[in-house]
This record gives structure tokens, C-alpha cells and sequence, in this order.
């Protein structure tokens, strides 16, 4: 019998795959037993059929870049080189480590600590001050109810908006001299001694960047879309957008895939700390940005201040 980590990894893996792989999978894993007609109910029906999470992974619609984006998601790098079996073994060993950590919690702080979002934070960012928000999109959205995990739900409704926003810089194809176009992006979302740190590592290559001030930041990462056609692409659930809140500030951690046009270069992860401005009609804006290019076969080129 699946345990529920188990359950809740194969979800969040599964979920990568189309309607038709899925229905395909459904009657391969059920000999046809059960009919579906969507992606949840299919998913569910591989769960109950399902008894052994290897012979799963290992059918040929979960494909390898499926298992290695479920586990950059999860914080897990791995070389571009690896074999769907290492991968497999790398998921395993996560789910493992997972219910030590979720039974640690519960013999330390019982059930309640279960729910809890924190252990989105380990690897580096502390290293980050917690900062809050934005507005609703067009400015950022902006939940009312201040609850024990109010980050961890800002986060989940910030990170999508933020890369949205700056994946139309590319998509209206605005220039650099005109950093904000159709898009609502510019220096405007950044506190004006905003800090941008990008770390690219390729296999033959590290390097790391520095811009200091809201306009430099700004039209950095704006460069990396209209520029060089690199677009980042955060994995929506849980694992991959974690967040937490401490005061007036919220720190969120986004991680995920690498395009550049519509080709998978890498992964990121990348760490926000954003504050209120009280000037700003009390809306949050970036205080400070951790960006980690990593597994990529390119190599931005750096920009030119």
C-alpha cells in the first residue's frame, strides 16, 4: 500500500503528463478495469491500482524528463546525465528522507505540525531577509487574511504572477529602451536599492552576477527574456513555490525549469525577499533576489549596466 508522501509525489509526477498519456497509463496500470475521462480521475485510478511505485516510474509514459523536473521541483539536482533508473533511486531516496522528516515532526510537535510549510527552506535561504508582497495583478495580488501560513499561500499566488509578468516582456517583444511596453514590468515592482544576485552554473562554467539599484535589476532580468530568450518556468505546487511570512516581510522560493525559446536548457531556483512600502500604497516591493541557474546548456551572456 502507497503512503500518503508516495501518493502525493506520484500526483504532483503524474501531473506533468497529458490526457491522452495519461488515459493510456490508466489502462496499461488497470488492464483496462477502470474508464476515464479526465487527468484527476485517471490519476487517482493509477494510485489504487497501483502497488509498486518502481514499476510505475519505470512504465514508458513516465518519461525521464518527467522524473528529473519532479525532482528539480523538490530541490533535488541531479547531473543532465543521469539515466531515468538513477532517477528513480534519487525520488525514492526523497520520499524516504520525507517520511523521516514527517515522523520526526509529529514525535517533536504531534499532528499539528504536520501541515506545516517550512521545510520549503532549507538549502541557502536564510541567507535571504523574509520580505512580503505585491498587489493584485497589474500591481501583485494581495491576500487580506493574515493566517499561520499566509506566506506559503501569498507565495503560491505571487511567484505565478511575477513570472507571468515577466514572460510578456518577451511575448509583446518590447525593446530595452522601453522596459515596460504592454507589460506592467519595470523599476517600479523593486525597492530602489534592490539587490539581484544570479549564480549560472553549466558544465563547464560557473558564474556569478551582481546589480545593485531598482533600474539595474529590472532591466536585468528583463534582458534575459527580450535578450536572450530565456524563460523561466516555476513548478506550481507546493514543492516547487514555498513561502513564509515573519513581520512585515515574506520571503518566497520559486524553482523549476529553463527555456530558452521553447527549449529545456536547466533549472532554477530562485529566492525573493519582499518588503512593504508604505509609500507604495502600502503594496510589497523586492527588497533583495537570489537567482541559480544550474544544469544549463547556456550560458547568458552578462548585461551591460
Amino acid at each position: 500500500m502507497l503512503s500518503e508522501i508516495e501518493k502525493n509525489g506520484i500526483r504532483s509526477l503524474l501531473e506533468q503528463l497529458s490526457r491522452e498519456d495519461l488515459i493510456s497509463l490508466t489502462d496499461t496500470v488497470t488492464n483496462r478495469a477502470v474508464q476515464v475521462e479526465n487527468c484527476k480521475d485517471a490519476i487517482e485510478a493509477i494510485l489504487s491500482f497501483t502497488h509498486s511505485v518502481k514499476i510505475l516510474l519505470r512504465r514508458k509514459k513516465v518519461r525521464r524528463e518527467h522524473v528529473f523536473q519532479y525532482l528539480a521541483a523538490n530541490q533535488v539536482f541531479v547531473p543532465s546525465t543521469a539515466d531515468k533508473q538513477q532517477l528513480i533511486k534519487k525520488v525514492m531516496e526523497l520520499w524516504e528522507l520525507k517520511a523521516k522528516e514527517l515522523k520526526t515532526d509529529v514525535d517533536q510537535y504531534g499532528d499539528a505540525s504536520v501541515s506545516s510549510t517550512s521545510h520549503g527552506f532549507q538549502g541557502g535561504v536564510t541567507s535571504i531577509e523574509p520580505a512580503s508582497s505585491t498587489t493584485s495583478p497589474g500591481n501583485s495580488p494581495s491576500p487580506t487574511l493574515y493566517t499561520d501560513n499566509y506566506g506559503q499561500k501569498y507565495a503560491q499566488q505571487w511567484a505565478p504572477w511575477f513570472y507571468d509578468l515577466l514572460k510578456q516582456c518577451g511575448r509583446n517583444m518590447v525593446t530595452p529602451s522601453q522596459p515596460h511596453g504592454m507589460s506592467d514590468w519595470g523599476e517600479h515592482h523593486f525597492w530602489s536599492d534592490a539587490v539581484l544576485n544570479i549564480q549560472v552554473t553549466t558544465h563547464n562554467e560557473n558564474r556569478e552576477e551582481e546589480y545593485k539599484g531598482a533600474m539595474d535589476v529590472s532591466r536585468r532580468l528583463f534582458s534575459l527574456v527580450v535578450r536572450e530568450s530565456i524563460y523561466l518556468h516555476p513548478h506550481l505546487d507546493p514543492n516547487g513555490i514555498s513561502g513564509s511570512k515573519e513581520g512585515d516581510k515574506v520571503t518566497v522560493v520559486a524553482s523549476g525549469t529553463v527555456n530558452r525559446h521553447s527549449h529545456y536548457v536547466g533549472l532554477f531556483r530562485q529566492a525573493f525577499s519582499l518588503e512593504r512600502d508604505p509609500s507604495y500604497n502600502n503594496n510589497y516591493r523586492i527588497r533583495c533576489t537570489n537567482l541559480v541557474l544550474c544544469n544549463t546548456d547556456y550560458l547568458p551572456a552578462p548585461y551591460q549596466t
